[in-house]
């Protein structure tokens, strides 16, 4: 069963949100019928996007889109995420699902490779309050996500993040996933920092530690060098859910122009819509459709 639990340490000079995501990342395997390649990519990519909305999101409408491209051959791959109360509700899509590589020579999952970073990673947050956007784009350092979000909260936020994301996938599907999002506040000293970096260096991978069966508080601790942890939430999810109807796409397609519509009517009779998100098909009849262009 996934678990997220966010935690301060070391007197609060630390925040740390810790996450398995299993059962997301083999929800979001089935949906978008992806490989292991894909699998390991969109994988790390819901997972630090739904550790992102727990951390991130301020307001209850406020969203967070996330954008990576790095001209590799999985082309655009987009997520987006809200929160609601303490469910962090994360969507995502790729270009292409399908794509599968050789592993690296270490023998891992080649997550850069199919990415690519010749690119960019493009953080859009729509804020429900001042109607604001803010957007961070940073350049994709190596394509493996963990290492690209690392750099756009140094560069875009300014603040020092360590960030560490995983998929283990076996010919069954998803056999562990998850990840940790570690951020040090400004008092943080210098020995603190220490303590933090080489707790990190001496850790397993996450997951590692989660098929060695540590749950997430245990994690947080060896990862902080902290067996004195603060919980600031008990009760934290990380689900994926996508928020389409028909109304929305019903508002896509009055955009297309009166001229484009009755072309559609003209070569159709009917316009068909798929979600790329979750895969659920709109129909719109000839009579809807000379309903848009009478408004």
């Amino acid at each position: 069963m996934d678990q997220v639990k966010k935690y301060l340490a070391h007197s609060g000079m630390v925040n740390i949100v810790v996450a398995e995501t299993t059962e997301l990342v083999e929800n979001v395997r089935k949906l978008h019928d992806l490989t292991p390649t894909t699998t390991a990519l969109l994988g790390r990519l819901v997972t630090v996007v739904g550790m992102m909305g727990l951390t991130e999101i301020k307001q209850p409408d406020d969203v967070i889109t996330v954008q990576m491209n790095g001209n590799g051959p999985v082309g655009n791959c987009i997520s987006v995420v809200r929160l609601d109360d303490t469910v962090s509700k994360v969507k995502a899509c790729i270009g292409n699902p399908h794509v599968e590589l050789p592993l690296k020579e270490n023998g891992k999952i080649d997550v850069g490779g199919a990415l690519g970073n010749d690119g960019f990673l493009n953080i859009i947050k729509k804020n429900s309050v001042s109607y604001e956007n803010y957007s961070g784009l940073v350049p994709l350092v190596s394509g493996e996500i963990a290492e690209d979000f690392t750099e756009y909260f140094a560069k875009s936020m300014q603040k020092p993040t360590a960030i560490s994301l995983g998929v283990l996938v076996n010919k069954d599907g998803v056999k562990k996933a998850g990840g940790f999002l570690l951020n040090l506040m400004p008092d943080a000293t210098d020995e603190v920092i220490t303590k933090i970096e080489n707790a990190i260096t001496s850790s397993p991978s996450i997951t590692q530690m989660l098929e060695d069966g540590l749950n997430v508080q245990e994690i947080a601790e060896k990862i902080t060098g902290d067996d004195n942890l603060m919980v600031l939430n008990k009760e934290l999810s990380i689900k994926y859910e996508c928020d389409c109807n028909k109304e929305k796409f019903y508002s896509g397609i009055s955009s297309l122009g009166k001229e484009e519509i009755k072309k559609i009517i003209e070569e159709d009779e009917k316009a068909h819509v798929k979600c790329q998100f979750c895969n659920k098909e709109y129909e719109f009849s000839k009579e809807e459709l000379l309903k848009l262009i009478e408004k």
